[in-house]
C-alpha cells in the first residue's frame, strides 16, 4: 500500500490512488506529498506549485511587419 505524507503540514493519507499525479498533492496546503511504500521512499508527488517552470526567451526587439507598396499579382483579388 502506498502512503503519502506532506512535508509542510504533516497531512497523511494512504491508498493506491497515490500512484496518479492528481492525487499526489496535499489537499490542505498544496505541497507535493512524500510517497512511500513499506517505509521506503518512492518519490515526491506532483504539485503545480513546485513543478518545474519553463521560460521561453523572447527576442529583445521583435521585428515589425512592413507594408509592401504596389503588391504582386498574387495579392490582388481575382475577378470572376
Amino acid at each position: 500500500m502506498l502512503d503519502g505524507k506532506c512535508p509542510k503540514c504533516a497531512y497523511h493519507c494512504s491508498g493506491w490512488a497515490l500512484q496518479f499525479p492528481q492525487n499526489q498533492t496535499c489537499p490542505r496546503c498544496g505541497a507535493g506529498l512524500v510517497i512511500t511504500e513499506g517505509g521506503r521512499k518512492i518519490s515526491i508527488g506532483y504539485s503545480p506549485f513546485t513543478a518545474e517552470k519553463y521560460v521561453i526567451d523572447a527576442p529583445a526587439k521583435a521585428p515589425t511587419p512592413t507594408k509592401k507598396k504596389g503588391g504582386s499579382e498574387q495579392d490582388k483579388p481575382h475577378r470572376s
